[in-house]
């Protein structure tokens, strides 16, 4: 795949090299790139790309950074080789990166994240997905799933598939799990966000069958081969409530950004189930109760939220 320079550029500065982020030179941050792309935007070299060939000391001068942050930013810069032999390795593997700069961006993330976008993205499987409207489904691992949640998620995913909505997921065992199944058992689509593990998470079933047959999707903030961390999970969550019009929240521990969603908001409309005590802070912050959902509430909910994606389309048109 080509990309041109200000793509290359981002990606030589955040894209990780290892799985356990083993690198002579620690890639940027989301925050870090913001204020190195603003600076080349605002010096001489005019764009990202244009510091593709420059040396310390143009560096310097061009961003007005210190000696040691110009030899760190030139040493991600010089990763080239390294990072074009690991790309063709992931795409090998049906992985490619997506950067700000290309067209394929979610345009939600944009809208939905602002600054705080990703600049890099890991992704597999058909890209169109991203750009329809879906609902996500989410929980957290170890929780067991009890049939009046499993009939909940039955007429989500029914719903979704009646109406041509994706199915937004995490990915973990639990209920993205039982989701997943039911996408699949009944010709929906899907889209996984694991915090981890994306290499493996794409060559396990129902994923493996979804993508073949061109109705997923899956991306990942995280090298491929990086392990689940809570810390991933935080930030993979900021990124599914972006993808959805409505998010279902089943289960938490609190600890997965859902409160920060319901304040920034990255969602239209966040509902959490009643059935799950520890969804009480969510519920007190303005979370939506439900306690039951079946095909024809799914249908009703949903009326609220075509306006706004309606809304969403037309401001993704200005951008």
């Amino acid at each position: 795949m080509h990309y041109g320079d200000d793509a290359f550029a981002a990606m030589l500065l955040t894209v990780a090299l290892s799985a356990d982020r083993a690198e002579y030179a620690r890639p940027l941050s989301t925050a870090e790139f913001n204020r190195v792309l603003g600076r080349a935007k605002n010096s001489a070299a005019g764009r990202l790309g244009g510091l593709l060939r420059a040396d310390i000391g143009s560096l310097m001068m061009l961003l007005n950074v210190s000696e040691e942050e110009a030899y760190r930013l030139y040493t991600l810069l010089h990763r080239g080789v390294q990072l074009t032999y690991t790309l063709e390795g992931f795409l090998e593997k049906g992985v490619r990166v997506i950067t700000c700069f290309d067209d394929d961006y979610p345009p939600h993330f944009r809208a939905r994240l602002g600054n705080a976008a990703p600049p890099t993205l890991f992704f597999a499987g058909n890209r169109a997905l991203l750009d329809r409207p879906a609902v996500a489904v989410m929980g957290i691992s170890g929780v067991r799933t009890t049939p009046e949640a499993r009939a909940c998620i039955e007429g989500i995913v029914q719903g979704a598939r009646d109406l041509d909505y994706g199915v937004v997921t995490g990915g973990e065992l639990g209920v993205s799990r039982v989701a997943a199944g039911l996408v699949a058992e009944r010709s929906g689509t899907l889209i996984d966000v694991p915090a981890g593990g994306l290499l493996a998470h794409i060559s396990e079933e129902p994923m493996r069958e979804l993508l073949a047959d061109g109705r997923a999707a899956a991306l990942s903030l995280e090298h491929p081969e990086a392990l689940f961390t809570v810390a991933h999970a935080i930030a993979r969550n900021k990124l599914v409530f972006s993808l959805s019009q409505a998010a279902f929240v089943f289960n938490t521990d609190g600890k997965r950004g859902e409160t920060d969603a319901l304040k920034r908001p990255l969602c239209d409309w966040i509902y959490a189930y009643t059935g799950c005590t520890a969804n009480r802070a969510l519920l007190s912050r303005g979370a939506q109760p439900f306690s039951h959902l079946d095909l024809e509430e799914f249908h009703r909910l949903s009326t609220r939220w075509k306006t706004a994606f309606s809304e969403q389309m037309n401001m993704f048109d200005l951008l």
